[in-house]
C-alpha cells in the first residue's frame, strides 16, 4: 500500500502551554497511516527553511515518512494558535492561522509525476482558499484511490450542497458534523460508488453504505487532554484498515481506537 499525503504541515502552538508541536492535517494522517501499517507513505507539502522546518524533517524522518517532495522554501513554516481547555477540547482563536509559505503552494509537473506512483491519494478541502491543493488535484489524471477530508459542516449551511459533487468525484469522502449531516447525505450515498464517512467527535461516527449508516461510538477516555489530531488519526486508520481489508465496521472500530489514543496526550501525533 502506497499512500501520498498532499496538503498542510504546521506548526502548533499551544498558547496556554507555552509550547508548540510538529502538526498540520496532512502531516497527521501520513503519520498515522505509517504507524497504522501503510508499507510506504508520502507527504507533499511546502515548510520554511526557519526552525519550525527543521523540527518537521526531523518528526518525519523518526517516523519514516517519504519527504522528497516536503520542500523548504523562503519563509516561515505554517503556523496555528490552539487553546485547550480542561476537558481537553480546543479551540482556534481567530486570525491564529498563518498559513506563510503555504498561500503560494503550486504542485510542480514532477509531483504530479510522483503523486501518480502511489495507490492512495489523500489531501483535504480548503473551501475559502483560491486554487488550493484541492483544486489542484482536481485536475490531476490519478488512477488510485482518492481520500478526501472535507472538514467540518452543518447541514443548515448555505454553501453545504455544493458538496455534493465533489464527494461524488472521489472515492472515500471524511466529513465532520453531527446526525443532521448523516441525514442529509444518506440519500447521496445512495447515488455514488465511493464511501462516505462522518465523524462525530464524542459521539462516535458513521459509515453511510448505499444508504444505510453503520455506526461507530466513540472509545471513552478516562482522561482527555487534548482533541488535536483525533480526527486525523481516526482517518488514517480507517484508510489503511479499509483498502487492505475492505470491512467497513473494521476500519471503523480501527479508526475510533487510534482516535481515542491521541486524546492521551498534548500534540497531534507525540
Amino acid at each position: 500500500m502506497k499512500i501520498v499525503s498532499v496538503g498542510e504541515i504546521t506548526i502548533d502552538r499551544y498558547l496556554n502551554l507555552d509550547r508548540s508541536f510538529v502538526g498540520g492535517i496532512s502531516l497527521n494522517f501520513a503519520v498515522y497511516a505509517r504507524r497504522c501499517g501503510a508499507e510506504v507513505v508520502s507527504l507533499v507539502s511546502r515548510i520554511g527553511a526557519d526552525e519550525g522546518g527543521r523540527r518537521v524533517l526531523e518528526k518525519l524522518s523518526r517516523e519514516g515518512i517519504n519527504t522528497s517532495h516536503v520542500i523548504a522554501v523562503a519563509g516561515k513554516t505554517a503556523q496555528i494558535d490552539i487553546q485547550i481547555d480542561a476537558d481537553g477540547d480546543r479551540t482556534f482563536p481567530a486570525g491564529g492561522y498563518h498559513r506563510n509559505v503555504l498561500a503560494k503552494f503550486q504542485l510542480s509537473q514532477a509531483e504530479h509525476v510522483f503523486i501518480q506512483k502511489h495507490d492512495i491519494l489523500v489531501t483535504l478541502f480548503e473551501e475559502f482558499q483560491p486554487d488550493s491543493v484541492f483544486d489542484q488535484l482536481r485536475r490531476l489524471d490519478f488512477n488510485g484511490k482518492r481520500v478526501v477530508d472535507f472538514s467540518e459542516w452543518r447541514a443548515g449551511d448555505e454553501n453545504f450542497p455544493r458538496l455534493f459533487p465533489l464527494i461524488e468525484a472521489v472515492d472515500l469522502a471524511f466529513v465532520s458534523g453531527d446526525q443532521a449531516i448523516v441525514e442529509a447525505l444518506l440519500p447521496l450515498s445512495r447515488q455514488i460508488p465511493g464511501l462516505i464517512v462522518v465523524t462525530m467527535g464524542a459521539a462516535g461516527s458513521a459509515a453511510l453504505v448505499d444508504g444505510q449508516p453503520l455506526f461507530q461510538p466513540a472509545e471513552q477516555v478516562l482522561l482527555p487532554v487534548d482533541a488535536t489530531g483525533c480526527g486525523d488519526a481516526f482517518q488514517a486508520a480507517f484508510t489503511v484498515s479499509y483498502y487492505r481489508t475492505n470491512d467497513v465496521r473494521r476500519a471503523l472500530q480501527h479508526g475510533a481506537t487510534q482516535a481515542a489514543a491521541v486524546l492521551g496526550h498534548y500534540g497531534a501525533t507525540t
